[in-house]
């Protein structure tokens, strides 16, 4: 056999690994609207902006709930693929997103001179999917940081608070924790290094509960930084901190975030392990 011909194998064989391999780490879209599998707890995240670093909320996000190994979290990567059909089956559902548009828009090339132009994220045709599946399937739906500011009455209406201001990027502490309420209870005051302190007024205190608030170290400012209500079958937690990725490291928000998580889908709240 001549080396020529050697070779020309190695390369065909070559590139039909490549072209595998390259097929295999661009996943279809159809993939991820799968039926969730029996015993799999199916939650959806779109977290991540221009201020809001998505890689570092991802990475973190995944480690507080690592130890629940027959829990999927589906992270959107272009918000155009917030669809109905991949939140129909979803038990939890995260958001910490302000409204407009993707800040860098979805392409599956491995090298970009020109990006697309980003998605246009909280559509009538999304927010009435969520509203859809918490009010009458029982998803539960965390409202965290920007989401806040989706710039949607409906949403704001929805998740039960109105947007009042945001303060400069300072230190935070986090105190006045409900102890009478399973998210919080136990968890004593804490603090942030650096955190955007939101503030925001409740709609309806008499089906709002209040979960803690925060101080913001150089404004004084005193502000609501969590709260939680029922919506139809479903419920709904909003937790204000979040603006950097130290945030999500820091234990005792961990420990809320994975409390808020089992709550939020109406189960028992197991203890939590840092991550």
């Amino acid at each position: 056999m001549s080396s020529d011909n050697k070779t020309s194998r190695r390369t065909a064989l070559k590139a039909g690994l490549v072209s595998l391999a390259g097929a295999a780490a661009v996943p279809k879209v159809e993939a991820a609207v799968r039926p969730k599998k029996p015993g799999e707890t199916k939650i959806v995240a779109v977290m991540g902006d221009y201020w809001h670093p998505a890689v570092s909320q991802e990475q973190h996000v995944r480690e507080i709930f690592s130890s629940k190994k027959d829990w999927k979290i589906y992270f959107v990567l272009a918000s155009r693929h917030l669809t109905p059909e991949l939140i129909s089956d979803a038990d939890l559902f995260i958001s910490a997103r302000y409204g407009g548009r993707d800040s860098i828009g979805w392409t599956d090339e491995p090298v970009v001179v020109d990006r697309p132009q980003g998605d246009i994220i909280w559509t009538d045709e999304q927010t009435e999917a969520v509203f859809d599946n918490v009010r009458n399937r029982g998803m539960g739906w965390m409202a965290v940081h920007c989401t806040l500011f989706s710039g949607r009455k409906d949403i704001e209406d929805f998740i039960g608070i109105e947007p009042i201001l945001h303060q400069e990027i300072q230190p935070c502490i986090i105190r006045d924790l409900n102890q009478e309420h399973p998210v919080t209870s136990g968890i004593k005051s804490f603090f942030f290094n650096l955190d955007e302190q939101f503030d925001a007024q409740i709609k309806n205190p008499d089906t709002t509960t209040l979960l803690f608030r925060s101080l913001a170290v150089h404004d004084k400012r005193d502000a609501i930084g969590g709260w939680c209500l029922e919506r139809g079958k479903g419920r709904v937690i909003g937790l204000l901190p979040g603006h950097y990725q130290w945030t999500y490291r820091v234990p005792e928000y961990q420990e809320i975030f994975w409390r808020a998580a089992h709550w939020a889908m109406n189960r028992e709240i197991p203890p939590y392990t840092s991550a």
